[in-house]
């Protein structure tokens, strides 16, 4: 309605300037022989009436007819057409959509209703039936455009059944959605009708431009004024308390940037003493747990030394303790030397002592860094070759004399491990015997003699104690097999790093 009503507005000067100006323009519309055609000769028929005649007639139907203005609601939109006596309403009706470019079903006249009989057609009765026009050079008709109804069939059901599709279990499903309608009044925000079809279409985008006025009270007008407001116009600001206003704007944005920078400076300033502390503090917690690290390295270089250097301090301290304690000797002239003698044959007692203790630990030492030597040998022959791969990486593979080196250093482990119960150590021995065969030579038919002879007294029940020294000499003569390039490959490498 809104489209009809702008149509009409638009339409609505034109058609009644022309109907002011030139009255006769609908006239001449209606007549099929235009001023054009006056001067062109007309064919004569049989059936056809002259040129005389058609302009009488013409003059006749000029002189009958008078101005109706229709008044459209509920927009109030006032036109005017130039009907007779003998137009028809459904004439009337299709002129005034004609001008107006309105639906026909959609415009009734109200105040014609009910003149008629009920077995007559309004649409064939002409405008004399209701008595229009009455007589006046001028008279007002009333007609209504009625707005379609917007009702649809579809009702929203209270929930839906959707089916999903589930990509992992490659299933679907079906889900019950419950759907919440919408109760209130849908805003208008704006759109368009088509004038052939009738359909809305609301589209924000397509609202047109309301024209709209300003209306001034006058005499023969009367005008609400409930909803009006009045407005008082506030004291002045003129330009000097602008400028006073600027200024004291610049000093407060001063003052806070001077406040910001001040606060920053110090901030920066507790920040950098704040570093300082905790760098001092961490230092001092790092060089004393590295005190205490060195310390309880220094005790335990003098309990368990394992290097010459280790050594070289319990040697060069005990002389250090030798000397001091014999100089307190010396410095007591009260002894006698008798007394004097037996206090110096006491210190060398003690120090004879403690040269045993050295000499004890140093065997220890002796022995636990031939063990990790030997270890390291093992781990180094065992391990796995590291190949440089086209991409930069580094891929570790083991090669057939890797994987030797490796149950080779497993059953060197098994031979120094004790073992539970006689049948584990016959099995490793077993194991040993079936390794060392596959060679013939003095050190394999030693090995293999000794084997033989382990598994006797095995048999036979002699106790471990007894058997220490004939696994001791198994185990180096192994461990020389395991160093034998000819019995293992990777021995070879190891000879060569060592050169």
């Amino acid at each position: 309605m809104d489209e009809q009503q702008f149509a009409a507005d638009e339409e609505q000067p034109e058609v009644s300037e022309m109907a002011s100006e030139e009255p006769i323009m609908s006239d001449e519309a209606g007549n099929p022989a235009t001023e054009e055609n006056e001067d062109i000769p007309a064919p004569h028929d049989s059936g056809e009436p002259s040129s005389a005649s058609k302009m009488a007639m013409d003059e006749f139907i000029r002189a009958s007819s008078e101005q109706l203005e229709g008044l459209l609601q509920p927009d109030n939109v006032r036109h005017r057409v130039t009907v007779t006596a003998e137009t028809t309403l459904g004439n009337l009706r299709k002129i005034l959509c004609t001008d107006l470019q309105l639906n026909p079903e959609l415009v009734s006249f109200p105040d014609l209703h009910g003149l008629r009989d009920a077995d007559q057609n309004e649409e064939n009765l002409p405008l004399s039936v209701y008595g229009l026009p009455g007589g006046n050079s001028e008279c007002t008709l009333e007609a209504y455009v009625a707005r379609p109804p917007t009702t649809s069939n579809y009702v929203m059901p209270d929930r839906i059944r959707v089916q999903v599709y589930n990509e992992e279990t490659d299933s679907t499903s079906i889900i019950t959605v419950e759907i919440e309608k919408f109760t209130g009044h849908k805003l208008y925000l704006g759109g368009f009708k088509h004038r052939k079809t009738l359909q809305q279409f609301h589209h924000a985008s397509t609202q047109t431009h309301r024209e709209s006025g300003t209306q001034m009270s006058r005499r023969d007008l009367k005008l609400d004024e409930s909803f009006d407001r009045h407005v008082t116009a506030r004291p002045y600001f003129d330009s000097y308390q602008l400028d006073s206003l600027r200024e004291d704007s610049v000093l407060l944005m001063q003052r806070w940037w001077r406040g910001f920078r001040a606060r920053l400076y110090v901030f920066s300033i507790r920040e950098q003493r704040r570093r300082v502390t905790n760098l001092a503090e961490i230092e001092a917690q790092e060089n004393e747990a590295e005190d205490v690290s060195r310390q309880r390295r220094e005790v335990n270089r003098r309990m368990h030394p394992n290097t010459v250097s280790d050594f070289e301090i319990l040697y060069n301290e005990l002389e250090k303790w030798r000397q001091v304690e014999c100089r307190k000797v010396r410095e007591q002239r009260e002894l006698d030397p008798s007394e004097r003698q037996r206090a110096l044959d006491a210190i060398l007692a003690k120090e004879t002592k403690l040269l045993q203790t050295i000499d004890r630990l140093k065997l220890t030492a002796t022995e636990a860094n031939r063990k990790q030597r030997i270890e390291a040998m093992l781990q180094f022959m065992a391990r796995p070759k590291q190949w440089q791969m086209s991409d930069g990486g580094v891929k570790e593979v083991h090669t057939p004399f890797t994987v030797r080196a490796k149950e080779l250093m497993d059953l060197y482990h098994g031979l120094r491990t004790p073992l539970s119960s006689v049948d584990e150590r016959l099995d490793m021995l077993l194991h040993v015997k079936w390794t060392v065969q596959e060679f013939d030579c003095a050190l394999t038919r030693e090995l293999v003699e000794l084997i033989d002879r382990e598994a006797d007294m095995l048999s036979r029940g002699r106790k471990e104690k007894s058997l220490e020294g004939l696994r001791k000499r198994l185990t180096n003569l192994f461990l020389q097999f395991i160093e034998t390039p000819e019995f293992n490959p990777e021995a070879a490498a190891l000879k060569h790093s060592r050169a």
